[in-house]
């Protein structure tokens, strides 16, 4: 009977160790995405404040938008890439790259108003369709 009891505590114990050592990696990787996501927060409003100075710094804040993507499931670095495109004149790689993004976001409001501006001197017919989907998005002219 002792030693059956032995090999309860034993066995009790090497299963605590684990689930313990289980639950120090799950901590470790869960701070260690908490300061990633940071990080790509922190890179993210320095691209910001990048693109409203004067002049703006486009293309510093198209490396610190590049850099804010490493483990971001957020788009948002995407667009805030194609305007420093088109703040820094190059209309065509910005409106590729936004377009680019509601293919794969469709349902980015933000993304379709931007487009719908950006088209407007070009492509009128393009901007209206933008401007139409944006207003679809927000729930204008549906009943």
């Amino acid at each position: 009977m002792i030693a059956y009891h032995r090999r309860v505590v034993i066995s009790s114990g090497s299963t605590s160790l684990g689930a313990r050592l289980l639950l120090s990696l799950l901590a470790a990787a869960a701070v260690a995405w908490l300061l990633i996501s940071w990080n790509d927060q922190r890179l993210q409003t320095e691209a910001i404040v990048l693109l409203t100075q004067r002049p703006p710094q486009a293309m510093l804040a198209v490396d610190r938008l590049r850099s804010a993507k490493l483990l971001s499931a957020s788009l948002q670095p995407d667009a805030f890439e194609a305007s420093a495109f088109f703040l820094a004149g190059n209309r065509a790689k910005a409106i590729a790259q936004l377009e680019s993004l509601l293919r794969k976001e469709p349902e980015n409001r933000t993304g379709w108003l931007l487009l719908g501006k950006w088209l407007q001197a070009d492509n009128p017919a393009g901007s209206a369709r933008a401007f139409s989907r944006a207003a679809q998005l927000n729930g204008i002219g549906q009943r």
